[in-house]
């Protein structure tokens, strides 16, 4: 899916932040995995932030149990009830992956702060979105950024990219897509990955965990080192690989590590 960075595509993201449902011929309604979903909300965070201030833009699209990546990797809600300088920024997104069920996705982009002493700084971010298992809209459940001297150009275009799905047998058939309304108090189910990615080979003293989406077809890894410095990586299912989609580097900032 390509969206051109314009305002009236922007404008029909933020008019459409649930998934869409669909009617299949056995009768059961499902959630479509809607990448457009991931980059409405993250725009409509922005907004937020800039409105009504980072801290109070930022919780009211927080997923319970968020976190932030400032380094060091910290529980959200009490850094957002903190009253110092603000952890993060407002994010432009120029892309978005999501599961095939729809569960998480993962959107990337890039920010700037013009106010900071001696003109602006930006670099990249990317945040991990969990869909609401009751109500259906995303929230965000991991974020981080890194600093960069230099970003190409925003893209004329946003990509939202759906994960291929898993050719599992299930109670639909092909695919494994859980119903929209699945029983009250049922427990989520997390099948194992779509297929095998990467080892995590970050050094002793790192702090890196491996995450996914509950159909497998989706996975992440946010890492902080000992030093300070941070990375991302996500993989999608596609052509029957999981298949790297981020790989964002930053290194440690003044002041950390140690």
């Amino acid at each position: 899916m390509l969206l051109r960075a314009s305002g009236a595509v922007i404008a029909l993201a933020l008019l459409a932040p649930q998934p869409a449902l669909a009617q299949p011929a056995g009768g059961r309604v499902r959630m479509i995995a809607n990448p457009s979903a991931l980059i409405g909300v993250d725009i409509a965070t922005a907004q937020a932030m800039r409105a009504k201030g980072a801290r109070e833009g930022l919780a009211g699209s927080m997923a319970g149990g968020a976190e932030v990546v400032v380094p060091p990797r910290q529980a959200a809600e009490p850094l957002l009830r903190r009253k110092e300088g603000a952890p993060l920024h407002p994010h432009q997104p120029d892309a978005a992956w999501i599961a095939c069920d729809g569960s998480y996705g993962i959107t990337r982009g890039r920010w700037t702060d013009g106010a900071q002493s001696g003109g602006q700084s930006g670099g990249w971010y990317a945040t991990v979105w969990q869909r609401h298992p009751k109500k259906g809209y995303y929230q965000w459940r991991l974020t981080l950024e890194g600093a960069a001297a230099s970003l190409p150009d925003a893209p004329e275009f946003l990509v939202g990219l759906v994960a291929d799905c898993p050719a599992r047998a299930g109670p639909g058939g092909g695919d494994d897509r859980p119903p929209a309304k699945p029983a009250k108090n049922a427990p989520v189910v997390q099948r194992a990955l779509a297929g095998p990615i990467p080892a995590d080979d970050a050094p002793a003293g790192s702090d890196s965990q491996t995450a996914q989406s509950n159909d497998g077809s989706l996975a992440w890894r946010a890492t902080v080192r000992a030093d300070g410095s941070r990375a991302f990586r996500a993989w999608q299912w596609k052509d029957g690989a999981m298949a790297e989609i981020v790989h964002l580097d930053a290194p440690a900032s003044p002041g950390q590590g140690g």
